[in-house]
């Protein structure tokens, strides 16, 4: 072993570290506020909230929509352009709409999923369900630009009290007004508008006046309305470039908006002319990083309605002086071409804005007089801007509407209460594993409780680099996947130890005990990493959150199970030339155990058959409590402030509404008195309305703090995504396995998936029985059982595939059963450092996550047990049945 105490390895590790803390801060800055405090940080420090991890909906509080194109009267080759087409609308209007972390993706080729954090349900399909507004607006010219500007100047430097006052009624209606009222949107302006500057010119350009006014505006107690802090400074200050369509710094954004809103401010704006943003940050210059929003006057009155455009292409010009550059043809339809002829013709050396839902996607210049209807709009970055704009384009003639399909929202406050609820027990269940590793394994414990800590940053900070979403889901896997990190070093120290009686020193047991842990260590976390892909692949919403964060949690406890520990140790065998080594001597009970697990394989095979029998009983009578998930409805959940029963009072209120079909539960596991209300769905749009008159008639003093709306579209999906995912992690295994195992891995695949088959059978039994609500999270848990299942399952055929290699396979039936009592020990030590997690997350994880740790719990120990006791004896079965030895 090198003595050497700091080398490459430890350089990397150091390196890796501090990079990690680095990735992470930005999240601990923006996750630690609450509230209101944290939208203004997010607003203000727009950068810092970009390289943050996302937090679900389920925490952050806010609303899920799920579109679908309507298809009943499109061909298939337009859908995937229809999604496009939207796709833009809907993030122009949010972009206009300011928010700070939303999610806006397509799912399939007919889908579109948006995650709006902070909104409500009303709100979210007001902003994603209204019809697109596409208009072509002639720029104002310079000098009513120059006159407008100077008179808002005049006022923000001089009647500074009139704008606080101003600003503090805005803000007032603000909070309570949904989106329409910010006049945003997004351009590109002709390029020789803009004075070429340094990046230290540009931002250097805010003058200290401004900083000044924002300092004495934060220390006044007196002015505290919204925009305090840009009282006295003036609206030119704010261009990095001044201009009409000038750039506006992205952290100033949100300030000018606030600016432009204020009643002093719009009583001085004529009513022919109007300010409109750009709809999204681009470099100020070619190659410049910095990025801003530009800011346009714009003549009221639309020139021509979106309506009238028939077709927009993106192409590369192939000859003349532009050659080699993008543009994109346009062409209008019916009598556009005749308003297109007289409004160039009457506007040539204009800049012409294509605006998109108040916002300016683009503002080319009319440089003649366009007869035909077919125009070229040139002066574009690259492809993927002409890409962009051609959408817009087309989006005024959108040949199919979008349907909401699927609708979730979850109040701030639950959002908050499910923070404290999840990190709180993972919290908990974590350190309950430091004790125990530490009395365990004394100074081994201590350095892999280190580790893992260091995995928690690592895997924290990939997340933050892959701009990952965490759910309530995520939080419990990324807590469960730190508690099964430990397993790699429980691993290696059982190996350690057993060097350790075999008489070697202590470097040469550390050196052996890494050698050989490591297949079994590779073998058994990747197939939980199958698992997790799959859920990923597979899964939809908090169900895919959380495949990502059990694969990238995996994948980081490897190089700190491999990495991080071993240097540690070395390190400290180094120190001093020591030839000890602390890790303890464990229980005599389990390190000497002596189970006849062969011998008994008939009984433990009834026990499983009975088992099966009976969870197959419940299943047929019993069934499953489906969640609206599978089902398809409507899911409130109700609040109360006392600690009184209220299941009998909320359906004795709802049936004396006449709302009927209903079904109330208690919602366990959360330190409110929550109660879920579960429907088919309804058409209905004041449904929400009615029932809370109905409890406010019958009395009760609750209110409505989440709801769900699926349509039986998903529920289906969700179904056949549902045994899909089951069945393929099914066959990925058994490929694996077989494929890791050699030419007589057949055998150990078999007997891993059917031990996977008994436990998910037995676990489905389970939750039939304790009627466990069956929903996305309790898949992800099903799932994750399989992979925690397989992932002990491995370990133990690892050393039967070792222990053969040295007796050979004329005793297969002993060589199984002494291997079985050789990895026993470990077996209980990383089901207990895992089920500590799991408890506590089932007691302590909230309503949300409560049935996930149930789950959990139940399948550690069907899944040691069918390890031990079942997996090992089909190995036996299959190479006496066909002859194949091993």
């Amino acid at each position: 072993m090198n003595k050497k105490k700091f080398g490459m390895r430890e350089l990397i590790i150091l390196l890796v570290i501090v990079l990690s803390a680095y990735t992470v801060w930005p999240s601990i800055q923006v996750h630690t506020k609450k509230g209101e405090e944290k939208q203004t940080f997010l607003k203000e420090n727009p950068k810092v909230g970009a390289k943050s991890i996302n937090f679900g909906l389920d925490l952050a509080g806010g609303t899920a929509i799920t579109l679908e194109i309507d298809k009943s009267n499109v061909k298939g080759d337009d859908i995937k352009d229809i999604q496009e087409q939207s796709l833009e609308i809907i993030r122009n209007r949010v972009d206009q709409y300011g928010l700070s972390e939303p999610q806006i993706s397509p799912s399939g080729d007919d889908r579109i999923v948006v995650e709006l954090a902070g909104v409500d349900d009303s709100t979210a399909k007001a902003l994603v369900g209204s019809t697109a507004k596409l208009e072509f607006k002639i720029l104002a010219e310079a000098e009513k630009f120059t006159q407008v500007v100077g008179l808002i100047d005049q006022y923000l430097t001089r009647q500074t009290t009139d704008i606080v006052a101003d600003s503090a009624a805005t803000d007032s209606t603000a909070k309570d007004s949904t989106v329409a009222k910010a006049d945003s949107a997004k351009d590109t302006l002709p390029k020789e508008a803009t004075k070429t500057l340094s990046d230290d010119e540009l931002l250097g350009k805010a003058p200290a006046a401004e900083v000044a006014a924002t300092d004495s505006a934060k220390d006044s107690a007196a002015v505290k309305a919204q925009p305090a802090s840009e009282v006295g400074v003036a609206l030119s200050a704010y261009y990095l470039s001044f201009g009409n369509g000038g750039f506006i710094a992205e952290e100033n954004v949100e300030k000018v908006k606030k600016l432009l809103a204020t009643d002093g401010v719009q009583k001085l704006i004529p009513r022919d002319v109007a300010f409109a943003f750009g709809s999204g940050l681009e470099p100020v210059q070619r190659d410049s990083k910095i990025k801003a929003k530009r800011l346009y006057l714009l003549k009221r009155r639309a020139e021509m309605a979106g309506d009238d455009v028939v077709d927009a292409r993106p192409y590369r010009v192939s000859d003349g002086v532009s050659a080699g550059e993008v543009a994109v043809s346009l062409k209008f339809g019916g009598i556009g071409p005749k308003k297109f002829s007289a409004v160039t013709a009457a506007n040539i050396g204009k800049q012409m804005a294509i605006v998109l839902d108040n916002q300016v996607i683009s503002a080319p210049v009319i440089r003649d007089r366009i007869p035909n209807g077919e125009a070229q709009i040139t002066g574009l970055d690259d492809m993927a801007e002409a890409n962009r704009l051609s959408v817009v384009l087309r989006a005024g003639a959108l040949k199919a509407p979008m349907k909401i399909i699927e609708s979730r929202s979850v109040g701030a406050t639950l959002g908050e209460e499910n923070i404290v609820q999840g990190f709180g027990s993972g919290a908990i269940g974590l350190i309950l594993c430091l004790v125990f590793m530490v009395a365990y394994y004394r100074l081994g414990g201590l350095i892999a409780s280190f580790g893992m800590v260091i995995n928690t940053l690592v895997t924290a900070a990939v997340m933050s680099v892959f701009n990952a979403t965490l759910t309530l889901p995520g939080i419990a896997g990324f807590i469960l996947v730190v508690g099964m990190s430990l397993d790699a070093n429980v691993i290696i120290y059982e190996r350690i130890r057993e060097e350790l009686k075999n008489g070697l020193t202590a470097r040469a047991a550390v050196a052996k005990g890494y050698e050989r842990a490591f297949g079994a260590i590779l073998d058994s976390n990747l197939t939980t990493v199958l698992t997790g892909l799959i859920l990923y692949k597979i899964g939809t919403g908090s169900v895919k959150g959380f495949g990502l964060t059990l694969t990238i949690g995996i994948l980081t406890s490897l190089f700190c199970a491999i990495t991080v520990t071993r240097s540690i140790l070395d390190w400290r065998l180094a120190k001093a030339d020591r030839t000890t080594l602390s890790i303890g001597s464990g229980f005599k009970a389990i390190n000497e155990a002596n189970l006849q697990i062969i011998p008994n394989r008939r009984r433990f095979g009834l026990v499983s058959m009975i088992l099966i029998v009976a969870s197959i009983a419940f299943i047929a009578v019993k069934g499953f409590d489906f969640s609206i998930d599978f089902t398809g409805g409507q899911v409130y959940t109700v609040q109360y402030q006392d600690s009184d029963k209220h299941e009998k009072d909320l359906s004795k209120a709802l049936s004396a509404a006449g709302i009927s079909g209903t079904k109330v539960r208690t919602l366990g596991g959360t330190s409110a008195n929550s109660y879920q209300i579960s429907m088919r769905a309804s058409d209905d749009a004041q449904f929400e309305l009615k029932m809370a008159q109905a409890f406010e008639k019958a009395g009760q003093k609750c209110e409505i703090v989440a709801k769900d709306n699926v349509g039986p579209t998903i529920g289906k999906e969700l179904r056949f995504n549902a045994i899909l995912s089951v069945i393929l992690a099914w066959l990925g295994i058994l490929i694996y396995v077989w494929f890791r195992f050699g030419k007589f891995g057949l055998g150990f695949g078999v007997a891993a998936v059917l031990g996977l088959v008994h436990d998910t059978v037995i676990t489905l039994g389970f939750i039939s029985a304790f009627g466990l609500s069956f929903d996305g999270a309790l898949i992800a848990s099903l799932l994750t059982m399989i992979g925690y299942s397989v992932n002990d399952t491995i370990v133990n055929f690892d050393r039967i595939r070792e222990n053969t290699a040295v007796y050979g396979s004329s005793n297969f039936a002993e060589t199984i059963n002494k291997s079985m009592n050789q990895c026993f020990s470990r077996t209980m030590v990383t089901s207990l450092t895992t089920l500590f997690v799991c408890v506590i997350l089932a007691v302590m994880g909230g309503s949300s996550i409560r049935d996930f740790g149930l789950v959990q719990c139940f399948g550690i120990l069907i899944g040691t047990y069918s390890s031990v006791c079942i997996c090992s004896p089909v190995v036996l079965w299959w190479s006496k049945r066909f002859k194949k030895g091993v």
